[in-house]
């Protein structure tokens, strides 16, 4: 499976590989098959929208990755000791985005905990 995350979130034990994308990557990654998103919140899923140029949609879900699976990541990148994004402002993403703090990833899951 193919997902879109709002974090790079673990959703079970075994090996990982997150990388760093360029917006262009992940245009490419969007347009290159289905994908779920898991994006919960209205204006994270424009941005979203516009950065790759196709419709993201809002879908309040969580998933599983099983290995094989990779997922397109937007992340907020707030600078070390800033305070957290208040609980009242979630989803509220204008001013990270035009700070440019922010950065997209590829997260894949690689093998089982039980793999050697």
């Amino acid at each position: 499976m193919r997902y879109i995350l709002n974090s790079a979130v673990i959703t079970s034990y075994g090996t990982y590989v997150y990388e760093p994308m360029t917006v262009e990557e992940a245009k490419r990654w969007a347009k290159n098959g289905p994908f779920i998103s898991t994006i919960g919140y209205e204006e994270t899923a424009a941005v979203l929208s516009q950065l790759l140029q196709i419709p993201i949609q809002v879908n309040r879900t969580t998933i599983k990755m099983e290995v094989g699976d990779e997922a397109l990541v937007f992340r907020i990148v707030l600078p070390p000791g800033s305070p957290r994004i208040d609980p009242q402002d979630k989803g509220r993403i204008a001013n990270v985005i035009s700070s440019n703090q922010w950065e997209l990833g590829l997260l894949s899951r690689i093998r089982d905990r039980c793999e050697e």
